[in-house]
């Protein structure tokens, strides 16, 4: 009887070291992720949201404004458009031509064509007022880079806006400007030194009111111009094949 208690004291005693040995292995991973900083999960107080309104305090950021959005010829060239340009159309100045341009579907390597047109600031662009549908493109000749320019009005020419290019030298006038307008849109032209509001009648003849007309000018549309699409050279309107490259045009 005595042996019988002895052995199940013995087997208590194992099962009680037993238990103590498993709970201190379940315990020290638990110390040791705790101690480590790089496993330690984040403090609540640094998880808690931000009270809506509380104010964020960041240190000052190296920006200035700039003095003018336009500067030089550009500026000159936005004020005379401002004042040339017909009451329905708005001067919107440094438009991207990927804005305004994009590759027709079902064309072969279309991403070649949008990183031609990519990175290309048109001068000035005029657009409808109230649609913002792109009318015409005003731009400053490129003597020094030909090809390109002649590559950027191909490609207005053929999604439909016309180009209007001017020297910087020798800018136009207001109403020669207005005349150049009018002759890209192939719309009548009236010249800025009469007044544009319908007169009151000045004078009686047999009876009946005269009335003074603003005069009005017919300004013929320009002709459209067509290039080359390898070399981006003009061609003529009919030719086969390009004179300056030797490419076959299309029919």
């Amino acid at each position: 009887m005595e042996s019988l208690i002895t052995l199940a004291a013995t087997i208590a005693v194992l099962l009680v070291v037993a238990g103590c040995g498993v709970a201190l292995a379940a315990m020290y991973p638990r110390r040791r992720t705790a101690a480590s900083g790089s496993t330690a999960f984040p403090r609540l107080s640094s998880m808690a949201p931000r009270i809506s309104g509380e104010p964020e305090f960041l240190s000052r950021l190296p920006y200035t404004r700039t003095t003018h959005l336009l500067t030089g010829d550009h500026r000159a060239l936005f004020a005379a458009l401002n004042a040339a340009a017909p009451d329905d159309l708005a001067v919107l100045p440094h438009v991207r031509l990927a804005d305004i341009l994009s590759v027709e579907p079902h064309t072969t390597q279309p991403e070649r064509y949008r990183e031609r047109i990519r990175d290309v600031v048109l001068d000035v662009v005029l657009c409808d007022a109230q649609t913002t549908a792109p009318r015409l493109a005003v731009l400053f000749a490129q003597p020094g880079a030909a090809r390109r320019a002649a590559f950027i009005d191909a490609a207005l020419i053929s999604a439909g806006v016309p180009v209007l290019r001017l020297t910087r030298d020798e800018p136009p006038s207001v109403d020669a400007l207005a005349l150049q307008i009018a002759a890209a849109l192939g719309m009548p032209a009236r010249c800025s030194s009469f007044p544009a509001e319908w007169p009151a009648p000045d004078e009686q003849r047999n009876g009946a009111a005269v009335i003074s007309m603003p005069e009005v000018i017919g300004v013929p549309r320009e002709p459209v111009r067509y290039a080359c699409g390898r070399c981006h050279r003009y061609v003529a309107p009919r030719a086969r094949r390009c004179p300056h490259c030797g490419a076959t045009l299309a029919a």
